[in-house]
């Protein structure tokens, strides 16, 4: 069986790849962001309009992702938080119109690959807050009620998205628009959050439903819940 521990050229990687992010880090702080100490950013991550970016110390984000960050409230990531590849966060404005949208994360927090932020009607997540792969917030939402118009005449609406703090995200959950994640909430993988989730509860399911209570048990019906 071969050794676990790292070779001298693992090592040398990963220190040049270190120094890379940092340096690429730099290059978005010339570019007008506020980023704070050990900013770093992977391959290919494109940042539009890096001037309404601001981060904390030890923040990265890795390879591929996305951020188009014009918005009325920017986009603000707390110390010590990691993203992994392929993020792609989208504030929703344009040039002429950048009076809405903004996404805010606090400290130590962690977003898995593949994570979609539709940020448009505002995304506000609290501290120590894990996102699992594949994650999908929607802060936006198209109307429809008129079945004479066709949607994309009906303009959207925006109420945001609040997930507060201690809460873990499993892979695949969607949240959708106007939603709260109350403190310390966990949502199971693949839920499809419509409602409000209260503080320490677990929901799962399409629609997501509380199954269980943080310290309690679950309840009767909880495999009931798709």
């Amino acid at each position: 069986m071969r050794p676990i521990t790292p070779t001298w050229l693992d090592r040398v990687e990963l220190r040049l790849e270190r120094k890379l992010q940092l340096l690429r880090g730099e290059l978005v702080r010339w570019r007008g962001a506020e980023v704070g100490a050990r900013f770093g950013l992977g391959r290919g991550v494109r940042i539009l309009y890096p001037r309404w970016l601001e981060t904390g110390d030890d923040v990265t984000i890795e390879d591929y992702g996305y951020l188009h960050c014009l918005s009325s409230g920017g986009v603000r990531i707390g110390g010590h938080t990691s993203i992994a590849r392929n993020l792609m966060l989208h504030c929703g404005c344009t040039v002429g119109d950048a009076s809405h949208g903004y996404f805010e994360i606090g400290e130590h927090c962690y977003i898995g690959p593949n994570a979609v932020m539709g940020a448009s009607g505002g995304i506000r997540i609290g501290n120590r807050v894990l996102f699992g792969p594949d994650v999908i917030i929607s802060s936006e939402n198209h109307q429809y009620e008129d079945h004479e118009l066709e949607i994309d005449c009906q303009g959207t609406s925006r109420r945001g998205v609040t997930i507060e703090h201690g809460c873990w995200v499993a892979s695949r959950a969607v949240i959708l628009d106007g939603i709260t994640i109350g403190m310390g909430a966990v949502v199971a993988a693949g839920a499809v959050v419509t409602r409000n989730v209260p503080p320490y509860a677990v929901v799962a399911g399409v629609p997501a439903k509380v199954i269980k209570q943080r310290g309690k048990g679950l309840r009767p019906d909880a495999g009931l819940v798709g």
